[in-house]
């Protein structure tokens, strides 16, 4: 198939249409956004493995949860299990993170860290419920494979 447009001085220039099947483009792309998002993982740090998840649960009077975590990333899942209002707080190596607001009865939240090596307090910050057994201590150290 051939197309012509006019020039000046009347001459004609043929013109060839693009031919790209849609597949080769769809294949393409697909290609172009599967190297962008290895690239992308490759940055944020997906070879060090997955952030661990530190499951918590609250309750009258006691704080249930592993005594000890890696360096690094980590998310406290926190949940509250008991019948009155609880928070959940980190205190150590001059980190002192907690929830701005209660959680309720039943309520679950994330509370994502960077941690350094060290001991940490870890304590619900709510009227007097630490003295009364909310408190453990969470030590912070290289994990070693066994």
């Amino acid at each position: 198939m051939r197309c012509e447009s006019s020039l000046r001085g009347g001459q004609r220039r043929a013109h060839i249409p693009l031919r790209w099947p849609v597949s080769r483009s769809i294949h393409l792309s697909v290609m172009c956004l599967g190297y962008l998002l290895c690239g992308a993982l490759a940055l944020a740090g997906a070879g060090d493995g997955p952030i661990p998840i530190v499951e918590v649960k609250l309750r009258e009077f006691a704080i249930e949860m592993p005594l000890a975590v890696p360096i690094g990333p980590v998310v406290f899942s926190v949940t509250n299990g008991g019948t009155m209002d609880h928070n959940f707080e980190v205190e150590g190596q001059g980190l002192e993170e907690r929830f701005d607001t209660n959680l309720k009865p039943g309520e679950t939240r994330d509370l994502p860290l960077d941690l350094a090596a060290g001991t940490y307090t870890v304590y619900c910050p709510v009227d007097d419920h630490k003295a009364r057994g909310m408190q453990v201590e969470l030590k912070v150290a290289e994990q070693r494979s066994e």
